[in-house]
């Protein structure tokens, strides 16, 4: 191999920066242009494979509802949180926000198991089911209590064993939990 005159290899070592500039700048607009393209359940996925809590808000009237736990899967619209060993799912559309409260240093999980892969999906689960659901609606202070009665293609039906008493939109429906021994607000962070 033949050796190259100084000036040459100066030349050639400089276009090397040059080009290992160029690819590391590339790298960094997909990295921002990858990121602009993702949606919020993108955004939970990523949070869920890390493993790390989160705080998930959820507006109702009487203030902010606040899940804060690990999140178990993520759906096209629903997110679901363990948050102190309740399962919550969260509407991704109606929620006000997510943040991250504690990075993991190990774990996370991928896929769907343990999760729906839509509300509309979870709430068919709950119907089958047959068990009593606590259901928080954007707009109002109280949640509402028991069975899902029905799954209709843009609603629910929620009511006892005389036939539904409440009918809510999808996208008034902020989030569903099993009623059980934990206390609702027991969940609830300030």
């Amino acid at each position: 191999m033949e050796t190259m005159p100084g000036d040459l290899e100066e030349v050639a070592a400089a276009i090397r920066a040059e080009i290992r500039l160029e690819a590391e700048e590339a790298e960094r607009e997909a990295a921002v242009s990858a990121a602009m393209r993702r949606d919020v359940a993108d955004v939970a996925r990523e949070l869920m494979a890390h493993g790390d809590s989160v705080v998930v808000d959820v507006a109702v009237d009487a203030g902010q509802r606040r899940f804060v736990g690990h999140i178990m899967a993520v759906g096209s619209d629903v997110v679901t949180i363990d948050a102190e060993n309740r399962r919550v799912d969260v509407n991704l559309k109606t929620f006000q926000g997510m943040r991250v409260v504690m990075r993991a240093r190990s774990g996370g999980r991928r896929g769907t198991s343990g999760g729906a892969t839509s509300l509309r999906a979870r709430l068919l689960e709950l119907h089958l089911s047959g068990e009593a659901i606590e259901a928080g609606i954007a707009g109002s202070g109280e949640p509402i209590l028991g069975p899902v009665a029905l799954v209709g293609s843009d609603h629910i039906a929620v009511g006892g064993t005389t036939g539904p008493e409440w009918f809510v939109p999808l996208t008034s429906l902020a989030y569903v939990a099993l009623v059980g021994t934990a206390d609702p607000s027991s969940d609830l962070g300030g």
